[in-house]
């Protein structure tokens, strides 16, 4: 039975290997994974790729690397946001200039 569940978890992995640059150890990575995080999913390989989905934090690297170019890129960080201060009101500087009505004739001035 977990020949069998190696078989079809090396099948399922080796399919997505055909779409992407994944090297046999990425593939054994994934492998292990799966039988150390995503027993419970095993043999669907759609179930099986979620659990790695999820467990992304705690597969190996080589795993993650593999996965990588089938999850939407992550999120850039937020960033903090500086907190609005009230600036105290700056005294008002009277200005004797007083404007001037706009003349849209160029030749009255």
């Amino acid at each position: 039975m977990l020949k069998l569940g190696a078989l079809t978890i090396g099948l399922m992995l080796a399919g997505t290997a055909c779409s992407s640059a994944e090297t046999p150890e990425q593939r054994q990575a994934c492998t292990d994974n799966a039988f150390q995080f995503c027993q419970q999913a095993i043999p669907d390989r759609d179930r099986v790729f979620a659990c790695l989905v999820q467990n992304k934090d705690v597969i190996s690297p080589l795993c993650r690397e593999a996965l990588a170019a089938f999850l939407p890129p992550e999120p850039p960080p937020k960033q903090a946001s500086k907190p609005k201060t009230k600036s105290k009101p700056t005294a008002k500087t009277t200005s004797k200039k007083v404007a001037q009505p706009l003349s849209l004739n160029p030749k009255a001035r």
